[in-house]
This record gives C-alpha cells, sequence and structure tokens, in this order.
C-alpha cells in the first residue's frame, strides 16, 4: 500500500499509481518544493496604476513636498544649514583678490609690546594717533577711517585730545566711529551734531527689517567736530554668530546714518543722490543689493592679511623719522590716494569676529572688506526667494516623474544623484558668477519628494513588483521578469492568444531508476537536472510553466514577444542535451544511474496568461499547441531520438539549425498527420559527417515513401555502415523489413499511426 500524497501533489496532477513505498514519499519531500510553483500564490490585483492617476499622485507628492520645505523655510529650521552651506561655498570657491586701494593699518600685540619697551603703556597717548594721520596726510591718503572708538576723554588730558583733532582738520579726510544702542538715552547737542555731519537723506521705501536704534554714544567734542565724515560701528552676527552681512544704514530718530566704510565711501566718492529701489540701495546706475534687514552680503577676499596691512607702531615711527631726516621704515608715497582703516588686532583689545573664513577676523577688516566690494562694485548678490521655491518645484516634480515612471531602481538613484548635483552644481557656478543662491531648501524639497514617492511606489508597486519578482524569479529570465515588473497588467486573471514555442521534457525510464534510491538519492538526483537544466531555459529567456515530477514544460514568445522563440527553444533543447552529458558523468563517479531525456517542441498559438481562482493561479499556456508539443515528446521513444520538432518549428529556425525529417505521424488528437523533425545541431557548430548523415536521410525517406522499400532499406543500411548509432535509421530498416514481408494497406501514406501515446 502506497503512503498517501499531499493534496498539493494530487492538485497538480501527479501520477503516483505503482510507485511504491520509495517514490511516494518522494512526492511527499518533493510535492512542496518544486512540483507546484505559483500554484500556492494568492492572487492580488495586478492592474497597473492609470497614468492620470499616478500623474494625479505625482503632483500632490510635489506640492507636500514642496509646502514642507517652504515651512521648514519659514521656521528658520533650514538656517543653519543654508549658512552653513554658504561658508563651504566661500572657502570652496576662489574669491576675487583685495584691492589695493585699500590698506589697513593694525595695532597687533607686537605693537603693544614694542611700545611697553619704550615706556609707552596702553591706553597711549592720542598724540600718537596724530602721528599717524600726519603720515597718511604726507602721503597723499584718500581718507584715514578710524575703526576705534574716542568716546571719552584722554587719560592724559585735554591737551592730548586737542592734539588729535587738529591733525585732524588738518587731515580734512579723517571719519571716525560712533556706536548706536538699542537702549535710549536721551538726547544731546553730540547726536545732534553727528545726525547734521553723518545723515543720508535716502529716498525711495527702505527694507522692511532695517534696524531702528535708540540711544547713541558718540565720540568726545573735540574729535566730533574735528572729523570730515562719521559712521556707525554697531552691527550683530548672523544668528549662527558668524560675521557675513554688514548693514548700509540704520535707523535713529527718522535718519539714515550710514555703517562706518559706507559714510567713508559717500563723503569721499559718492555724496547725495542716494534711494532704495527694490530694496536695493541705489545711486544713479551704481546698486548696492540689500536683504530685507538692509544688510550686505560680503563678498569676502579671504582669510585674514587678505588686504595689506601696516603695522600702526611702525607708521608712527616713520613719521617721526621723517620729522627727524630719517629713512622711514614705510614710504609714505605708497599710500596716495589709499583708504587707510585704523583698527586693532591685539587679542586683549576685544576686536576680532569670526567669520566663514577664519574664526577669529579683524573687526577692521570686516570694514576693510565692505569698503572694497563697494570701491570695485562686485557685491555677492543673493538669488531671490522666489526664485530658490521654483527651482525647488522643479527638483521636486522631475524626481517624482523618475520614482513613479521609471521601473528601474538604477534609474531612479540616477536621478537623485543628478538633480543633487545640479542643486549643487548650480550653486557653486552661480557662487562664482557672484550670486548666492541657496541649495539647501530646494535640495530638501528633492530629498522630501524622492522619500514621499518612493514610500508611495514601495507602498503601491513596490509591493507589487516584490510580489511579481518572488514568484516568478526561479522560472523566468530577468528580462521577463523585469518586463512584467513595468506592465503588471498582463498578470491580471485571464489570457490572450499568443504565437509560442511550447517545450515538454521527460526522463525516459525514471520511475524505475527511482525505485532502485533512497528518498534523499532521488530529490538530490532530480534537483541537480532540474537545476541545470532550468538555467538552460532562463538563459534562452524561456519561461518554466511547470515541473510535473520529471517533466519540465516550459515556451517562449510569452510574456514578451520573441521573434526568434523557435530558435530559442532549439537551441535550449540542443544545449540541455548536452549538459545532461556532463551530468550523468557526474551522477556515475557518485555511483547513480545516468538520465535520458526527450524533448518535444512545437511553435503555433495558444492562449497564455493567469489562469485559476483569484486565490490559487498559475501563469500558463493551454490550447492544441501545447498537447501537440507533449505528444511529440512522446514521439521520441518510437525513433530512440532525443528531440522531436514540429514542421511549424523547424520553419520558424530558420537557417539557425540543421534538421532531418522523420515521419509523417497520425497524432491522436490530429485529423491529419504531421510532419516531424530532428534538429541534429546548431549550423555554425555542425560537422561534415552530421550534414552528410541528414542528406543521405532525406534520401533514403524518400525512396521509402516511394514504397520502394528494398531499395530504401538498402540505403538505410549504407547510412548505418556510417552511423552505427543512428536509431531513427535502424527504425526505418526494421520498418523496411517488415513492409516487403507484409506491404503496408492501400492509403498508407508513408503515415506512421503509433498504437499508444
Amino acid at each position: 500500500m502506497s503512503s498517501p500524497v499531499p493534496a498539493q501533489a494530487e492538485a497538480c496532477g501527479y501520477r503516483t499509481a505503482g510507485c511504491g513505498p520509495k517514490i511516494s514519499w518522494f512526492w511527499v519531500l518533493l510535492g512542496t518544493w518544486a512540483l507546484c510553483p505559483g500554484s500556492d500564490q494568492r492572487m492580488s490585483s495586478f492592474a497597473a496604476v492609470p497614468l492620470r492617476r499616478k500623474a494625479a499622485i505625482g503632483v500632490l507628492i510635489v506640492l507636500v513636498a514642496w509646502s514642507l520645505t517652504l515651512g521648514l523655510a519659514l521656521a528658520g529650521l533650514l538656517t543653519k544649514y543654508t549658512l552653513a552651506t554658504l561658508d563651504h561655498l566661500y572657502r570652496a570657491t576662489p574669491l576675487p583678490p583685495a584691492s589695493s586701494q585699500v590698506v589697513v593699518a593694525t595695532l597687533s600685540q607686537a605693537d603693544l609690546d614694542f611700545c611697553q619697551k619704550q615706556g609707552i603703556s596702553w591706553p597711549w597717548p592720542r598724540q600718537l594717533y596724530a602721528s599717524i594721520i600726519e603720515f597718511c596726510q604726507r602721503g597723499g591718503a584718500r581718507a584715514v577711517i578710524f575703526d576705534v572708538l574716542y568716546t571719552e576723554a584722554s587719560f592724559y588730558g585735554g591737551e592730548d585730545d586737542q592734539r588729535l583733532a587738529e591733525a585732524m582738520r588738518a587731515s580734512g579726510r579723517v571719519v571716525l566711529p560712533f556706536f548706536l544702542t538699542r537702549e535710549s538715552k536721551g538726547t544731546d547737542a553730540q547726536d545732534q551734531e553727528v545726525l547734521a555731519k553723518a545723515s543720508l537723506p535716502i529716498a525711495g521705501l527702505p527694507p522692511p527689517g532695517l534696524t531702528t536704534y535708540q540711544g547713541m554714544t558718540t565720540p568726545i567734542p573735540p574729535l566730533l567736530k574735528a572729523a570730515a565724515a562719521l559712521g556707525n560701528v554697531e552691527c550683530g552676527p548672523d544668528p549662527d554668530g558668524i560675521y557675513r552681512r554688514l548693514p548700509l544704514v540704520s535707523v535713529f530718530q527718522g535718519c539714515f546714518l550710514p555703517l562706518l566704510s559706507f559714510g567713508a565711501f559717500c563723503h569721499m566718492q559718492a555724496p547725495g543722490g542716494w534711494r532704495f529701489d527694490n530694496g536695493d540701495l541705489v545711486r544713479r546706475d551704481y546698486r548696492v543689493p540689500l536683504d530685507q534687514d538692509g544688510r550686505v552680503l560680503l563678498m569676502f577676499r579671504g582669510p585674514g592679511h587678505s588686504f595689506k596691512r601696516l603695522s600702526i607702531a611702525n607708521i608712527i615711527q616713520s613719521e617721526e623719522r621723517l620729522k627727524h631726516g630719517l629713512a622711514p621704515f614705510y614710504k609714505p608715497e605708497d599710500l596716495a590716494g589709499k583708504w587707510v582703516l585704523v583698527g586693532f588686532t591685539a587679542p586683549g583689545l576685544m576686536d576680532l569676529k569670526p567669520t566663514p573664513l577664519a574664526p577669529v577676523y579683524p573687526g577692521a577688516e570686516l570694514h576693510a572688506t565692505l569698503l572694497d566690494n563697494l570701491l570695485q562694485g562686485d557685491f555677492l548678490h543673493t538669488a531671490p526667494s522666489w526664485v530658490i521655491f521654483v527651482w525647488a518645484l522643479v527638483l521636486a516634480g522631475v524626481v517624482t516623474l523618475a520614482v513613479l515612471f521609471s521601473a528601474r531602481l538604477w534609474v531612479t538613484l540616477a536621478a537623485l544623484a543628478l538633480l543633487l548635483a545640479l542643486d549643487v552644481g548650480g550653486s557653486l557656478a552661480a557662487f562664482r558668477a557672484s550670486w548666492w543662491a541657496d541649495p539647501v531648501a530646494p535640495g530638501v524639497a528633492l530629498v522630501l519628494a524622492f522619500a514621499l514617492a518612493t514610500a508611495y511606489s514601495y507602498a503601491t508597486e513596490g509591493r507589487q513588483k516584490l510580489a511579481i519578482r518572488r514568484m516568478f524569479s526561479r522560472y523566468m529570465s530577468e528580462k521577463v521578469i523585469a518586463h512584467l515588473m513595468s506592465h503588471p497588467e498582463l498578470l491580471n486573471l485571464g489570457g490572450e492568444r499568443r504565437q509560442v514555442t511550447l517545450f515538454f521534457s521527460d526522463l525516459a525510464g525514471f520511475t524505475s531508476i527511482s525505485e532502485l534510491l533512497s528518498a534523499e538519492e532521488v530529490v538530490g538526483l532530480l534537483n541537480d537536472y532540474l537545476s541545470r537544466m532550468t538555467d538552460i531555459i532562463l538563459d534562452e529567456e524561456g519561461t518554466v510553466d511547470k515541473f510535473e515530477g520529471d517533466a519540465i514544460m516550459a515556451f517562449w514568445g510569452a510574456p514578451l514577444p520573441q521573434d526568434d522563440q523557435a530558435l530559442r527553444a532549439c537551441r535550449a533543447a540542443l544545449r540541455q542535451q548536452a549538459a545532461l552529458a556532463e551530468l550523468n558523468t557526474h551522477f556515475q563517479e557518485k555511483g547513480l544511474p545516468p538520465l535520458s531525456m526527450r524533448i518535444g517542441l512545437h511553435t503555433g498559438e495558444a492562449v497564455v496568461g493567469n489562469l485559476g481562482s483569484e486565490k490559487r493561479f498559475d501563469y500558463t499556456a493551454i490550447g492544441d499547441t501545447v498537447n501537440l508539443a507533449s505528444r511529440l515528446e512522446g514521439l521520441n521513444k518510437f525513433y530512440g531520438t532525443s528531440i522531436i520538432a514540429s514542421e511549424t518549428t523547424m520553419a520558424e529556425c530558420g537557417d539557425g539549425v540543421l534538421f532531418r525529417e522523420m515521419d509523417r505521424v497520425a497524432v491522436k488528437g490530429k485529423a491529419t498527420a504531421v510532419a516531424v523533425y530532428q534538429p541534429l545541431g546548431l549550423k555554425d557548430g555542425l560537422t561534415p559527417d552530421t550534414v552528410a548523415l541528414a542528406r543521405d536521410f532525406a534520401e533514403a525517406l524518400k525512396v521509402y515513401r516511394q514504397e520502394k522499400f528494398a531499395e530504401a532499406g538498402a540505403l538505410f543500411e549504407e547510412i548505418l555502415a556510417r552511423h552505427p548509432d543512428d536509431s531513427p535509421s535502424q527504425v526505418f530498416l526494421r520498418r523496411c523489413r517488415e513492409f516487403q514481408a507484409n506491404p503496408p494497406p492501400l492509403g498508407w501514406g508513408g503515415v506512421f499511426r503509433p498504437d499508444k501515446k
């Protein structure tokens, strides 16, 4: 009594009668592994998402990503990253050189130490600063701009202040700073004098974020009166504490007061005629770009020491040496037409600020940078916000299209990488052209859109594609699977008529072989065989329909149309026979019996598609074409051959394969006899003996069909003399002898009528 067979195996139609206990357990072991591929898959909807719906989803994804980015930007959550990106651009991009027209005179720690050794302690007498002014006047400097606050009388007395004031009046080109505060200190005469001397009449509507101050700290009266121009030195950093922008003007008591460098520039080079225009500060055809807070984004010239520096101690000594007829350390004529900024760089004097290019940057050089920008007019413009967010919308839209409408992962990843590179590269190119185009907001929109589109794609088509890949990866080639993933609607229940080439194979006598082996040996033997044969079918881009025990059903031409389907099927069959010969050598080395495989091929129309129920289905082919291919496989046993193909398969192969016609056979279910052929080999691998065999066999078959059996028998004997193992010739020689003894009936027509399948 045989062991019970799983219901799944019975559902697949496995033949178990007479197998005995061993073969029954073989079905038990193997039934759920490979014998019913796809039969336990649950049918889900594989309909492709309509293009219109997908486009609508894409628009929604883009708008959501863009809106989230806009919200993050308005909430200030991107500011930190935007500023850090700007700093990287400052450091990564070659910056324009500093103008030779701007010179920075610095009081460094070395200067303090030198004077200390000379008996001059800090604070210095102000008459020393008078020597700086006199030296610059001697050389013909355009302006001397002090980034030094003189808000208290000199420690050395009023005469010291008067000495400095006299030098300032004599020069007529000295600019002093004042300091605006947000705390009201009341109004005094000095405030009004600053307003009278420093305020700028600027027409137009100012930027909305322009800072308004309530108080002012001014220079002491003697110096205030002697100064040619004045400017504010109060300015704050960006939110992260880094100085990148400086306000050109600020508001105090309804008046516009300039920053120190801008005050010097207006007084010495561009007096009057300024107006606000679309947020910028304009004078005739000269335009200074401002942000909404009235600040100008600096085009730095490099880290500290970008400008020509002079030591204040050496300037003072040079002036004194010139007065005594000695050679100076610096030549005064080197300052002709120069703008000289005087400031402190000694750490203890607290005028060092962080910038994108250096964590410690002299405050005087910040003013020098602004002055140089004003003189050269090479400002760093900021791209309007609407441009940035339109660009963000474009990037989000393109990446969403790539994700939703591309079936290949590498395409979507390449699109993401390309768009990110375009965003960053565009920002870098813009910076080289003196434009700051923030890449952070567009980059965030791009990544958000990619993430949302990918999540949607995975939640819908991604799971569908994963199910398809899992379902068919062992039965179809990668090319076919890729096509199904792009067109999942092909997997809906139902079928279509297609021209296909059917392949059936079976192992001769495998039931008898399996009875001699243990279940483990049968499984191992069959798995090795099926794996090797399946790999060849997939390599030829065929579709494995099912395994029925040791039998394989496959087809070409679906789900992808293939013009060379018959040639692929024949090539696969020939390769399988060669591979089986190698396997048999391996099996014999392991003490296992050799296998013999029979293959049937037929090309014709069949219904191909997912057939079954909503929960259980197979992607398969049905129809008369399938039945004929199965019967052709069985015909091999009558001719001792390993491959038999139909006439249509032979014709579809063209010149790619050499066939010999075997016979005309009355196949069960066919009203007329069909011609059957044996593929002998691919045309490019034939030997002269094989070609001669096909030619001689065709001649003998022709004589045989003329019922000249004695003559035909002689021809077959000649073939066997050269090819003693040619089974078809042996079969026809026996027939010739039988027909000589018992002639065929009238109307025979050379048709073979097998008495069994």
